[in-house]
């Protein structure tokens, strides 16, 4: 397709998608369990991507860039995902001191109703197929230009944080898709993403299915040992905080919120520059690392012509209202929630 029109048809998708989204939230799907609810909301993301595609006639394994990529450096993804976590729940603890936690109750939820292969696999597997497809694979790629990635990158991470449509998932969401892009760039295979995504999502979904399960654990064997909770100075209040994921995240204070913030500030910024390195050695297992350098060097003047010739413009009506509304829905839910 002319790259014009792949913008533009990108563009409309993604405003479908959230026209879709919005929509669905207007509609009461209490009745349905939780488990059919999350099938449900990533079917309304993948459904019109699938027929995105038939219409436009795209061969679908090119446009969402699903390559061969070293076998090492997939699994060299693994720890590099977990050294982004400092950033990122640096970045989310910033977040959550002015906004509120959404996710933590749904959570909670899913897992008393699933055991945890199904848990797993509806929140960490699913999403990582379902949304790496649709932003790393379809929109980024839509927006792509070989000449300067970043354009690409940054709209495609624009929309991935904003379909959130909660204000503390956008921010992590947002620095999270623009990390994704570049490592994305760095093997030239959307497998890698995927393999992140999963990583992240199934990280937080088996620490929330562990932590009540160590919390009886450690509560059995302080019984074994004689000793109450009492004595140790826990109320039974913060025992039942530590069985409930959504209760400990929204007793937390905001002033809490920002010192864990601060905390991690430079652990994150440690573990950024270590994660730099490894990205660096992925790129190079794949053959790709004058790409992954000549992202952030600067440019020569016939290198900056070939860009200008190779521009075109990525913002328009479509995905200007796309990413519109679903900034005004985050921050309608934000005022609703914090008026129950």
């Amino acid at each position: 397709m002319e790259k014009k029109k792949m913008v533009l048809g990108a563009s409309i998708l993604f405003f479908v998608i959230v026209l879709i989204n919005i929509g669905a939230g207007f509609i009461d799907f209490s009745g349905l369990p939780l488990f059919a609810t999350i099938l449900l909301a990533q079917g309304l993301i993948i459904v019109p991507v699938i027929i995105y595609v038939i219409v436009t006639k795209q061969n679908f394994l090119k446009l969402i860039r699903l390559q061969k990529v070293n076998p090492w450096s997939l699994l060299l993804i693994i720890p590099l995902t977990y050294l982004l976590q400092p950033l990122l729940v640096c970045i989310n603890a910033i977040s959550m001191s002015f906004s509120t936690n959404v996710i933590a109750d749904t959570m909670g939820g899913i897992m008393e109703e699933l055991p945890y292969i199904a848990f797993l696999s509806l929140m960490a597997l699913l999403p990582a197929m379902v949304e790496e497809i649709t932003f790393r694979g379809v929109l980024l790629n839509s927006f792509h230009r070989d000449s300067n990635p970043w354009p690409g990158i940054l709209f495609s991470a624009l929309c991935f944080g904003c379909m959130h449509m909660n204000i503390n998932q956008i921010a992590y969401a947002l620095v999270l898709g623009i990390i994704m892009g570049i490592i994305l760039e760095a093997t030239g295979s959307i497998l890698s993403t995927m393999v992140v995504h999963f990583v992240f999502n199934g990280t937080s979904v088996t620490l929330v299915y562990l932590l009540p399960k160590l919390t009886n654990w450690y509560m059995d064997m302080l019984e074994e040992s004689g000793i109450t909770p009492e004595q140790l100075g826990m109320s039974q209040q913060e025992l039942d905080e530590m069985m409930n994921v959504g209760q400990a995240a929204s007793s937390v204070s905001q002033g809490q919120m920002l010192l864990t913030g601060a905390i991690m500030l430079i652990p994150a910024l440690v573990c950024l520059i270590l994660a730099a390195l490894l990205l660096y050695y992925i790129a190079y297992l794949n053959k790709r690392q004058l790409i992954l350098k000549g992202m952030f060097t600067k440019k020569t003047q016939e290198q900056k012509e070939a860009m200008a010739a190779d521009r075109v413009r990525i913002m328009n009506v479509f995905l200007g209202l796309g990413l519109g509304f679903c900034i005004i829905y985050a921050i309608l839910t934000e005022i609703l929630l914090r008026s129950l």
